[in-house]
């Protein structure tokens, strides 16, 4: 079954709301490249709803091909990664995806969906596991099927700044000589030490999202100096969206989803690949890259 269709193939996770909608729609609606978007969700039902809004304004736009599709998986179950590579592959071959968006995440809610915002070890687990591992996950499953010149990115915070940290915890964060497996470590030595009490003695802040975002940028770093030399020159950046209106923050923020969507898309769609190579791995904000 696979195409010669030659469109670009993106891959948006966590995408039926919020953000990652927004992200879907900039690259569904834009006509600058044509475009076959998957929107991912865990929920079948939410994303089947997310699908059914975007084609509407689709179909009102009217002035673009672009193709969306909706395809099941759930980021913290390997399986329906695997499943979701199987069909990638089945439709468009080994090599299948030229943007990669790993959206989703979020903050620990509590049995009445309230936020967490206390720094104990169930919190610290789950904010890791979530915002943390998934994406990494997504991101190794995803990476052998990347074609040439593909893009990943990852869905992150300004407040996961080196700053947070202290004691050798910054230098090591920025090491050239840190491997995946380190970064695990410290993750999970993350979630350990809330555990005993003796995270802030390990030069953690007891800010377990923050954190686990940290791990993420930290991964796009890695990423770019380990494929320095991969012949699909590959490009990897962490984006901080800005303080965003969503379910996630509140009312208060001052920024649109859209509005939040406007970088990530920018990396996912842009034709100055020379600003991109030259900032590979980095933080990007508001369309420029940021210091961490």
């Amino acid at each position: 079954m696979m195409s010669e269709d030659r469109r670009l193939v993106a891959v948006v996770t966590g995408a039926n709301r919020g953000i990652g909608k927004a992200i879907v729609r900039r690259l569904l609606l834009q006509t600058a490249k044509p475009m076959i978007i998957y929107l991912t969700a865990r929920s079948v039902e939410r994303g089947q709803q997310a699908f059914d809004d975007l084609r509407r304004e689709q179909l009102r736009a009217t002035h673009t091909d672009n193709e969306l599709r909706f395809h099941q998986l759930d980021v913290s179950d390997v399986a329906t990664m695997q499943a979701f590579v199987e069909y990638l592959t089945l439709m468009h071959g080994e090599h299948s995806v030229d943007v990669l968006i790993n959206n989703a995440g979020g903050v620990v809610r509590g049995p009445a969906g309230d936020v967490v915002r206390t720094c104990d070890v169930d919190t610290a687990y789950r904010s890791v596991q979530l915002n943390y591992f998934s994406a990494v996950n997504v991101t190794s499953v995803m990476l052998p099927h990347m074609r040439p010149n593909g893009r990943v990115v990852f869905m992150a915070t300004a407040l996961a700044q080196l700053g947070i940290f202290s004691g050798d915890l910054p230098k090591v964060l920025v090491s050239d000589e840190l491997t995946l497996s380190g970064l695990h470590i410290i993750e999970n030595g993350f979630v350990s030490s809330v555990g005993k009490g003796t995270f802030s003695s390990y030069g953690f802040p007891p800010m377990p999202f923050a954190v686990a975002k940290a791990g993420l940028i930290a991964y796009a770093r890695m990423l770019a100096r380990v494929l320095a030399h991969d012949p699909r020159d590959l490009v990897f950046a962490a984006v901080c969206p800005g303080y965003v209106n969503t379910d996630m923050t509140g009312p208060y923020a001052p920024l649109t989803p859209d509005q939040g969507a406007e970088t990530p898309a920018y990396i996912a769609l842009t034709d100055d690949t020379k600003r991109l190579k030259r900032h590979n791995g980095g933080l990007w904000k508001h369309l420029k890259p940021l210091k961490w």
